[in-house]
C-alpha cells in the first residue's frame, strides 16, 4: 500500500494534465506558458531552495556518478550500434537513437518519484546527476550527429556551445547559486526564505502537470522496433547496469545507490524529441519511445521503489 501512495498521486497529476490537454481545456499557449513557469522559475528556484539548506557530504562521491554515467555513456553507445547495424540508420538518427535510450526523464519524473520515494535525504544525489546529465549527453548527441559533413562544428565549438547553455541554463543557475549560499554559508532574509519556499512548493505538482500535458502532443505512430528497443535499453538494461556497479562492484552508499537505480530506469526525456525535431529523423520512433516507457515507469518504478524501501 505504501507504494500506490508514492506512486498514485506523483502519475495521477500527470494524467490530469494529460486530460486536460487533450480534452483541449487548455491551449497550446497555456501549457507553454505552464512549462517556462516549471522551467524558468518554479524548478530553479525549488533546487536553490534546496540545495541551500541541504547538508553536503565532505567528500565527493565518485564511485556514485561512475555507476551513473560509465553507464549512460555505455547504453549511449549500445543504443548507436543497435541503430546502425539492426535498423542501417544514418549517423544523425544514430546519434538521436543513442540520446534515447539513456536519457532520462530526470525533472519531470524523477525529482516528483525520488522525493517522494526516498526522501529528502535522497535529493543531493539527485541534483548530482541533474547538475551533469544534461550537459554530457547533450554534448555527446550533438557530437556525433554532426561528426559527418562539410558543415559539421568541431568538438571544441560543440563543447563551447555546451558550456554556455550550461551557463545560461535556469536549472543550472538554480543550483549553482544554492550551492554558493550553502558553502559560503550565506543568510537569506527570512521574508525571501519564505517567498522561496512557497514558489518551491509549487515546482513538483507544475512539473508532473506539464508533463502530462506535453505528453498528449505525442503519438505513437510507426517505428515500433525502434521506439521498443530504445525502450527496453532505457527501462531494463540501464538500470540494471547501475545497480550492478553500484551495489556489486563499488558497494556505495544503499540510498546513493537507489538514486543511481531509480534515475537511470526513467522513461526517456521529452528533450530527445528536441533533438530528433532538430536534425528531422526518428520523430516517430522518439515519440512512441517517450510515450510508452513514460506509461511503463509507473509500473518500473513501482518495483524498483518496492525493492529499495
Amino acid at each position: 500500500m505504501a507504494i500506490v501512495e508514492i506512486i498514485f498521486p506523483v502519475f495521477a497529476i500527470a494524467l490530469l494534465g494529460y486530460i486536460v490537454a487533450y480534452k483541449g481545456l487548455f491551449t497550446v499557449r497555456d501549457i507553454q506558458g505552464i512549462s517556462r513557469f516549471v522551467f524558468i522559475i518554479a524548478i530553479p528556484v525549488m533546487l536553490f531552495n534546496s540545495l541551500a539548506h541541504i547538508d553536503l557530504p565532505e567528500h565527493l562521491n565518485w564511485q556514485f556518478l561512475v555507476s551513473y554515467y560509465a553507464i549512460a555513456l555505455f547504453i549511449f553507445g549500445l543504443g548507436m550500434w543497435a541503430s546502425k547495424s539492426w535498423f542501417a540508420h544514418s549517423a544523425q538518427e544514430q546519434s538521436v537513437f543513442g540520446l534515447g535510450s539513456s536519457y532520462s526523464n530526470s525533472v519531470l519524473v524523477g525529482l516528483p518519484l525520488v522525493s517522494a520515494g526516498l526522501g529528502d535525504e535522497a535529493l543531493l544525489p539527485t541534483f548530482m546527476l541533474i547538475a551533469i546529465h544534461s550537459a554530457l549527453l547533450f554534448f555527446m548527441v550533438t557530437l556525433f550527429a554532426e561528426r559527418d559533413g562539410g558543415n559539421g562544428r568541431s568538438p571544441l565549438a560543440i563543447g563551447r556551445q555546451t558550456l554556455v547553455n550550461l551557463a545560461t541554463n535556469p536549472i543550472i543557475i538554480g543550483l549553482a547559486l544554492g550551492l554558493l549560499v550553502n558553502l559560503f554559508n550565506i543568510p537569506i532574509p527570512t521574508l525571501i526564505d519564505s517567498t522561496i519556499g512557497i514558489i518551491s512548493r509549487a515546482a513538483l505538482p507544475c512539473a508532473l502537470f506539464v508533463l502530462g500535458a506535453s505528453l498528449s502532443a505525442y503519438k505513437i505512430s510507426g517505428h515500433f522496433a525502434e521506439a521498443w528497443t530504445m525502450v527496453g535499453l532505457k527501462l531494463l538494461l540501464q538500470p540494471l547496469l547501475v545497480w550492478v556497479l553500484a551495489f556489486v562492484v563499488f558497494k556505495i552508499d544503499p540510498l546513493w545507490g537507489a538514486v543511481a537505480v531509480m534515475m537511470a530506469g526513467m522513461p526517456v526525456g521529452i528533450n530527445v524529441y528536441m533533438f530528433a525535431q532538430k536534425y528531422q529523423v526518428g520523430l516517430a520512433s522518439v515519440s512512441g519511445a517517450i510515450v510508452i516507457s513514460t506509461t511503463l515507469a509507473v509500473l518500473s518504478q513501482s518495483i524498483l521503489l518496492a525493492i529499495f524501501i
